[in-house]
């Protein structure tokens, strides 16, 4: 996804004629990028994509991209910290896609599953590397 100045993405999210937002759980504002595919991935040109996140809640995210998804659409979505680690690991549904400007699309999220982070544990047995117990080719 291309660098967006941020007025560009301001505009994206703050709509012209703002409607009085009513909404059940509190959001949490903030840009982050995401890495996001299909869930789950089917063959190996199912590629992952780039988006930008500009809030979360406890049940839903919202993300920016350049990409067009289908309500229904089940997404494996992996949310990257400050230093490009993960954060966070989920599985959600498509619950509504926005056409934007710039050929962008504003789509909404419902969380059905997050993943934990796991650790592979590395040892290294008579000179040959091992993960989690199982030998490495």
């Amino acid at each position: 996804m291309s660098a967006a100045p941020q007025s560009e993405i301001i505009e994206m999210v703050m709509p012209a004629n703002p409607v009085p937002d009513v909404r059940r759980e509190e959001r949490r504002e903030g840009l982050r990028q995401v890495d996001y595919g299909p869930f789950p991935r089917t063959s190996l040109v199912a590629g992952s994509r780039l988006g930008l996140l500009i809030n979360e809640s406890n049940s839903g995210l919202c993300l920016v991209s350049n990409q067009h998804e289908e309500v229904g659409t089940l997404l494996r979505v992996v949310i990257r910290g400050l230093h490009g680690h993960t954060s966070r690991d989920v599985v959600a549904r498509v619950v509504w896609c926005r056409k934007k400007l710039a050929d962008r699309c504003l789509i909404g999220l419902e969380l059905i599953r997050e993943s934990s982070p796991q650790m592979a544990r590395v040892r290294h047995i008579n000179g040959r590397r091992t993960y989690s117990g199982r030998q490495a080719d």
